[in-house]
């Protein structure tokens, strides 16, 4: 068994890792060349005003500037598509190219602003990196982190008068100065911070998270304003956050000359849950281009309202109100079921006004929770809990039958895989930052592709423990195959299906659990702690409470109820995986005339996850009617 088990998991860890490096993410080197690329795009169109003007030379460093950075980019462009982190798009090739000659033909602003824009939006549109912030930046976090970090240089107000600066070539920007930061943007300042200015003093702040990186890049964008203040602005104007990300205030207001830009640099939205917001706002733009007939626009839309307002929070709705946090998801999913089956006015007003409902009623839950140390320690229990328990009965099954036969090495493969597991969800949380920047569709495809490779795996496994159900077949198992197992040494297949059940569990652990620390207060990780905790003394009193159950019960009757428990586990994730690829939006959703909806047993009201589940379930009838037939016979 070890052996085949071995060979399959294998072959899937080869073809995981494959898609993880095609569709999840790009190397460090090749995010921090993309995010050059688009830095240096924003520079040139910037600032080659300053170089030249009418076709003469004004300043001969910032004209030198422009030329180095158009040669740079060319050059990084090229690394990225030889590396196979992109194609290459010869639309792109011609604009980098035209760029550098109008540069040294000392153009017109307007033609090299407009060529380093077109180039701008090309590299943005791959949708390599990421250009928003997971939530909204806290001014307060980026205060404290430019006194800390920036003021030696910049100013304790950000007018570049600091004293580490003085003397600096160039000097220290003014970001009190309303001309110079009216034409930069929060992505701008953000990619200058992470990757710092090449031949200056600004040197690349690597020790910072992308989370502080944002709150920092943001509150640099309100120094010109004076200090922050704590009341709702941004998300009462027609603006989104990554509108506000992305685009500088000259271009909002090109955009929407009635726009209060003040409001919108000086405000943080703290009266609404920034996720809820993200996902009304999405809603509402997928609702308008659904009415303009843009489904494509609609559908995407709909998705991200789903993937970047509801996922993030979903455990919190979850441990708090389980039936609200399946209407929500019912109704999000809803949506984009309306999208796509030509609806009349009247299902376009039904089917977003109940997702919007449904989003005011867990603004109001979540407004309401008093989430401190020990609401989050509950929180995190419960999803530490739920998650441990899916993948505890099928580990206790194996070391039982395992300790039955004293077959100590292989038990200590067994403990070896899941300790593995855990200790890269432990790992994991110390990187929960780098697993949040992930979109929310390639976790939900991991959670899924991992889930359907798992019902493959406990198909296998409950087969062969049917199989030895039977007091001649257990007998004979124990006289040749597990002392020819032990004596080859060959536990790695044990070792690796451990792993891979509890490292499903493991990973969505952390990024729930991450989820409740994305508020910056220091309480909420000592509420993580303190559920970890407790949880984790719960976990092990079962654990130790039904090994000690099993070994009063006779071998054959373990074989038998493992079997019960490892197959029921195949037929819950095989929905659960079906469900979570339809949430990444990989998978088209049609929705099942009847609510059938019961997450505890992977049972959810689309077609395609339910006929998922049939199959499974008629592989296992038909496979265990073809098992008992052999063990009639024995």
């Amino acid at each position: 068994m070890a052996r085949k088990l071995t060979k399959t998991i294998f072959t899937f860890i080869i073809l995981f890792f494959s898609i993880l490096n095609t569709s999840f993410a790009i190397s460090d080197s090749e995010t921090t060349k993309v995010r050059m690329l688009i830095n240096l795009m924003d520079y040139i169109a910037k600032d080659y005003k300053m170089a030249v003007s009418d076709g003469e030379v004004i300043n001969e460093f910032e004209y030198s500037e422009m030329s180095e950075f158009s040669g740079n980019a060319q050059k990084f462009y090229s690394e990225l598509v030889n590396s196979s982190a992109i194609v290459q798009d010869e639309q792109i090739v011609k604009e980098l190219e035209n760029l550098q000659l109008l540069i040294a033909q000392k153009s017109d602003a307007d033609a090299v602003t407009e060529s380093a824009d077109r180039i701008k939006l090309s590299i943005v549109a791959l949708d390599l990196v990421s250009l928003v912030p997971p939530a909204w930046p806290n001014h307060q976090r980026g205060k404290a982190l430019f006194e800390s970090e920036c003021a030696s240089c910049h100013g304790k107000n950000g007018a570049g008068d600091g004293a580490a600066g003085l003397g600096l070539i160039p000097s220290p920007t003014n970001f009190t100065d309303a001309h110079i930061m009216n034409g930069v943007s929060p992505l701008q300042a953000y990619n200058t911070i992470t990757l710092g200015i090449e031949g200056t003093s600004m040197r690349a702040f690597t020790e910072l998270s992308s989370a502080e990186i944002w709150d920092l890049s943001f509150y640099i964008m309100q120094l010109q304003y004076g200090e922050p203040r704590a009341e709702l602005g941004s998300a009462s104007q027609a603006v989104d956050l990554e509108q506000l990300a992305t685009l500088s205030n000259e271009d909002l207001l090109a955009q929407q000359p009635e726009l209060d830009v003040k409001l919108l640099r000086t405000t943080t939205p703290v009266s609404k849950d920034d996720h809820i917001t993200i996902a009304r706002d999405l809603l509402i733009e997928s609702e308008k281009a659904l009415r303009n007939g843009e489904i494509d626009k609609a559908t995407t839309a709909a998705l991200a309202a789903y993937l970047k307002g509801v996922e993030p929070i979903e455990a919190r709705i979850k441990a708090s109100d389980n039936k609200l946090f399946q209407e929500l998801e019912s109704t999000m999913l809803g949506v984009r079921n309306v999208i796509k089956s030509a609806p009349s006015e009247q299902e376009i007003d039904d089917g977003f006004s109940g997702a919007h409902a449904a989003l005011d009623e867990a603004e109001i839950l979540l407004g309401n929770a008093d989430r401190g140390v020990w609401m989050t320690a509950m929180l995190t229990f419960s999803i530490l809990i739920r998650e441990a328990l899916e993948a505890l009965f099928v580990i206790l099954a194996i070391l039982n039958i395992l300790q039955s036969v004293n077959a100590k090495t292989a038990i200590r493969y067994v403990h070896g895989g899941w300790i593995t597991a855990v200790l890269f969800g432990l790992i994991g949380w110390f990187f929960a930052g780098y697993l949040m920047q992930w979109d929310a569709q390639s976790r939900e495809l991991m959670e899924g592709v991992i889930a359907l490779f798992a019902v493959t795996v406990l198909l296998y496994l409950g087969f062969w423990m049917h199989g030895k159900s039977n007091a001649m077949k257990w007998k004979a198992f124990v006289e040749t195959r597990v002392k020819g197992l032990l004596s080859r040494n060959n536990m790695i297949g044990l070792a690796s299906f451990s792993f891979i059940v509890v490292f499903r569990e493991a990973f969505e652990s952390v990024i729930f659990i991450s989820s409740l620390t994305l508020d910056g207060n220091p309480e909420s990780k000592t509420g993580v702690a303190l559920g970890a905790i407790a949880s984790a003394i719960v976990v092990f009193v079962f654990a130790w409470s039904m090994l000690k159950w099993f070994k009063k019960m006779p071998i054959t009757k373990v074989f038998l109820y493992s079997t019960y428990v490892v197959l029921a586990l195949a037929f819950i994730l095989a929905g659960q995986g079906i469900h979570a690829i339809q949430e990444g939006g990989y998978l088209d959703i049609s929705s099942f005339p009847i609510n059938l909806r019961w997450p505890l047993i992977g049972l959810y009201p689309t077609y395609e996850s339910i006929f998922t589940q049939l199959v499974v379930f008629g592989l296992i009838v038909t496979l265990w009617k073809l098992s008992s037939r052999k063990l009639a016979k024995a």
